[in-house]
């Protein structure tokens, strides 16, 4: 998953892009508008993710967090003489502790607070059953752990795509209208179809998911009932996925777009789910997304004619909620302060470490760190009554950073894994599992070596480099050196990015069983809690994995880290490029005239490659995607236009975490083939390149210029 460096009080996966001038994603339709229609503004936010005391990081400035968000909203709504508040789902689930320590009543009681006026149902409201979803829109005892009592939602919830089994009908009333300026507005709600897939059986028992075809005809329908009623203007909620790259919009909800008449009296069609940007018009109709997490909201302006009730001009603007000079709201402060003072553990800490739990080469080798995150998962509750799971994986790239040096808290686990991810329970074969090993080893599309080493528990394997993949693994088996039998069955927790296939571990998409369970955040932090006490927290390397070097390996200069300096990365361009043409050493503070890497630096430097900070060039730091980016830029012609490389960059759902420096030579670098996403639709910018990925970058790179 995506690489994040998030935090004040928590860190989370920020999926979110560069793209943050308004002005960028404005102005979408007519130009002008009748001077007597009515000015109406609908101002809303979606997959807010009970993140109410969270500082995201976007374009290295902070942004989000309750307060802030809440002060953004306020002033919105105050200047405007006719606005709406609403939320487009997911506002409760995968939530920060604040708020999932009392089953997300202080997000409710914020969202109250507010004067939300209507929302709809994301996938993450099932995640605890309908009894729990009801319980905490209408009001009731939570069913989980029954000591959490919700007073319900002030306002209205729509949804029109689910459909309770017992009875036929639309789990909650399908739409809702509100009257604004003298006009009426209407609300449908819809919730993605792959709900099912992304909680577990439980969260959906007793409900049914429209197909796509159904949705529209619901859609349809709906729309009809509310024309009948005066209503011409039609919103949709959709809690569907949506992306606009390149002034294309693309995803679930443009798909619903397109699916309905180009006359449908649908006008805006609200996307969730995939925390990404959208904004553009699809089929006649607006789609928007304001990312996640409340780091942005978005304000949809409708000119409408109040005699026909139809929409005359519609366009939307996505904001994002930087707090520097910003004043937090104080209503939300005292929401979050009621939260921390029941949970003062939240920030204390933890325990304390002596710098050695770390994830050092965890791409390659058994790492300490992903060690305890392994034990952690394997023990995962799944409310299923069963013990602990035979083993558990977890992907490398999913490690975010290092336990610190001393005192260890809550924010300090965020960092660790930050993303927010479901645990998955699946039931694999021997045979199954000794496939998933051996799907760690991939090849790029250089012929280069891909390997992501998985982090296990519960097992012990050597693999020799000397044969290939399909005979690497040569022993396999329970810690205690009982041979894994290929035909037996064995329960295996993995994290919902793996268990949909993700880093090539394709194999677990074929398990025989799937049980969706707690978020590995809050896994890792009972157990860290639980085990330690407060405490040493403690973990080493345990022969878990014993790797047999091929003797084409250099034993005598062995890997100690992942990822390729700045020095070494700049002295493969130069030598890849040959050149030769300075005999004066390099003038930077911090490079020594006779170091080895002094000439490589010195030829960058006078080719107009390199610049360094503040009179340094750091040499052994560890180069980042972004910074390579800007590098290997500089050998291209043809670069994107800033509009055309902001479009790039907003089609990855991190792009928000690219440096501005950075975001020009990012997008010539993808739109010229060079460099694609580091996992899934991540850019992952910050993170480090390996020495084979480096070089193949930088192969790509001097080949483009040469053609």
């Amino acid at each position: 998953m995506s690489w994040k460096k998030v935090l004040g009080k928590s860190t989370i996966r920020v999926a979110t892009t560069a793209l943050l001038l308004s002005q960028l994603f404005g102005a979408v339709g007519p130009v002008s508008a009748a001077g007597t229609d009515v000015e109406v503004h609908l101002i809303g936010i979606n997959d807010l993710h009970g993140q109410l005391d969270t500082t995201s990081m976007v374009s290295d400035k902070k942004a989000g967090t309750a307060p802030i968000l809440a002060t953004y909203l306020k002033e919105a709504q105050a200047k405007y003489e006719h606005s709406l508040l609403f939320h487009n789902g997911d506002s409760v689930g995968a939530s920060a502790p604040v708020s999932s320590l009392d089953r997300d009543e202080p997000t409710m009681e914020w969202m109250n607070m507010m004067g939300f006026d209507v929302g709809s149902l994301g996938n993450h409201e099932f995640d605890q059953g309908i009894a729990a979803l009801k319980a905490q829109i209408f009001g009731g005892l939570d069913p989980k752990e029954g000591k959490v009592t919700h007073a319900g939602a002030k306002f209205d919830y729509v949804n029109a795509n689910v459909i309770e089994t017992a009875t036929g009908k639309t789990l909650i009333k399908p739409y809702v209208i509100k009257e604004v300026g003298g006009v009426k507005i209407g609300f449908i709600g819809l919730v993605t179809k792959s709900t099912p897939a992304k909680v577990s059986p439980s969260g959906t028992a007793g409900v049914r998911f429209l197909s796509a075809e159904e949705e529209v005809e619901a859609v349809n329908k709906y729309s009809k009932e509310l024309q009948d009623q005066g209503v011409e203007t039609i919103i949709v909620l959709a809690h569907d996925p949506a992306t606009t790259k390149e002034g294309v919009t693309t995803g679930e909800a443009a798909d619903l777009a397109k699916a309905l008449p180009a006359d449908s009296p649908v006008d805006v069609i609200v996307a969730g789910d995939n925390h990404a940007l959208a904004n553009g018009e699809v089929n006649g109709k607006l789609v928007v997304q304001a990312y996640s997490y409340g780091t942005a909201f978005e304000d949809i302006k409708l000119m409408i004619d109040p005699t026909t009730g139809d929409v005359t001009e519609k366009s939307a603007t996505v904001t994002t909620t930087f707090q520097e000079g910003v004043k937090e709201d104080p209503e939300s402060l005292a929401i979050i302060k009621k939260s921390l003072d029941k949970h003062p553990e939240l920030t204390k800490p933890v325990g304390t470490t002596d710098g050695s739990v770390t994830r050092t080469d965890a791409y390659n080798n058994e790492a300490a760190l992903g060690n305890l995150i392994a034990d952690a998962m394997r023990q995962a509750d799944f409310g299923d009554n069963a013990s602990d799971a035979d083993f558990a994986f977890m992907n490398p790239g999913g490690i975010r950073a290092d336990l610190p040096e001393g005192d260890v808290t809550f924010a300090d686990l965020a960092k660790i894994q930050p993303f927010g991810n479901t645990l998955v329970k699946l039931e694999l074969t021997g045979e199954q599992i000794q496939t998933l090993l051996e799907q760690q080893w991939g090849t790029n599309a250089d012929g280069t070596p891909n390997t992501k080493t998985l982090q296990i528990s519960g097992l012990k394997y050597t693999a020799d480099f000397n044969k290939p993949v399909a005979e690497r693994v040569t022993s396999l088996s329970l810690e205690d050196g009982t041979p894994i039998d290929p035909a037996k069955t064995y329960t295996a927790v993995v994290n919902n990015f793996m268990a949909a296939g993700g880093d090539n571990y394709k194999v677990l998409v074929d398990a025989k069983s799937s049980l969706a369970g707690p978020i590995d955040l809050d896994v890792f932090y009972e157990y860290i809690v639980d085990t330690y006490k407060g405490g040493a927290i403690q973990a080493e390397t345990e022969a878990r994995i014993t790797n047999v070097a091929a003797p084409t390996e250099q034993p005598e200069t062995p890997v100690t880290t992942e990822f390729i300096s700045r020095a070494d990365f700049v002295s493969a361009l130069v030598d890849m490029l040959k050149l030769n043409e300075v005999a004066t050493a390099p003038t930077f503070k911090d490079v020594a005239a006779d170091a080895a890497y002094a000439d490589a630096i010195a030829e960058a430097t006078h080719a107009g490659f390199i610049q360094g900070y503040s009179g340094n060039f750091n040499p052994d730091r560890d180069i980042t995607r972004e910074e390579a980016a800007t590098i290997l830029a500089k050998l291209l012609n043809n670069p994107a236009s800033d509009k055309e490389a902001a479009a790039i960059i907003a089609g990855f759902e991190d792009g928000k975490t690219v440096s501005a420096y950075a975001v020009k030579s990012l997008a010539n670098l993808i739109d010229k083939g060079i460099l694609g996403a580091a996992e899934g639709n991540l850019l992952e910018p910050k993170q480090g390149l390996s020495t084979n990925d480096a070089k193949a970058l930088i192969q790509k790179a001097v080949a483009a210029k040469a053609s």
